[in-house]
């Protein structure tokens, strides 16, 4: 297992290649947690190959890890792997995280995943948004629902008076 660390265009990049156990993905994790307190940059782009993917995210302790860099400097992390199975580990990792608050997506290419970093508006904040205005549409839906049925009851009453 290898793995190296840069800088670029403000981006903290983890490389990790080789990796087999999950002992070394914890020991790769905890170096990308030093090394994105050092750079104190807002987003990480993980690439990974030539790896096993891992898919018992929760259960290794590995949400730890995501959670511990969105906390810490890092609100925007990016996956990318090298095979099928790795991206569909990626993939599996940014559900697992997105039930978990944090900001984690998969991508295919690196330059979707820098399309991302330089988009300043966050997607669940789009995604919440647009939630918030559906909700407001719904709700004269609703209060009419709700005047309806305070209708029909008054109705009941007064007929069993």
């Amino acid at each position: 297992m290898g793995y190296r660390f840069s800088l670029d265009r403000g981006v903290l990049r983890a490389e990790l290649f080789g990796r087999e156990t999950v002992e070394e993905t914890k020991t790769f994790f905890r170096a990308i947690v030093s090394a994105s307190r050092e750079s104190r940059s807002p987003c990480i782009l993980i690439l990974i190959r030539s790896s096993k993917p891992v898919f018992q995210v929760e259960r290794h302790g590995l949400i730890g890890y995501f959670r511990e860099l969105a906390v810490t400097s890092s609100p925007r992390i990016a996956l990318l792997g090298d095979s099928r199975d790795l991206r569909l580990s990626h993939e599996y990792v940014e559900l697992i995280a997105r039930q978990h608050g944090l900001n984690v997506r998969s991508f295919l290419d690196e330059t979707a995943a820098y399309h991302w970093f330089k988009d300043r508006r966050q997607r669940q904040e789009r995604r919440s948004q647009h939630e918030r205005r559906s909700q407001e549409a719904r709700r004269p839906l609703q209060e009419r629902r709700a005047r309806e049925e305070r209708r029909t009851a008054q109705r009941r009453n007064s007929t069993a008076d």
